[in-house]
């Protein structure tokens, strides 16, 4: 979620989204987004409450897409 990235941005952690996403909701939104997208097996594994809401979101599982990792 946003906090989370917020702290882990602060706290220079890894972290799966880009820390300009730590900016504001709507970047955090953008970002989420953009990792979606395009590190979809990364997002779900770390992330997957975020990856399943985005998947339901836009009404796709891009995870099938690139394959497993």
């Amino acid at each position: 979620n946003y906090t989370d990235l917020q702290e882990r941005t602060l706290k220079r952690l890894p972290k799966v989204m880009d820390s300009y996403g730590a900016t504001n909701p709507a970047e955090f939104f953008a970002v989420a987004t953009e990792a979606f997208f395009e590190k979809p097996q990364e997002l779900k594994q770390h992330r997957p409450e975020l990856y399943e809401e985005l998947s339901l979101y836009y009404n796709v599982d891009p995870s099938r897409w690139h394959g497993p990792t």
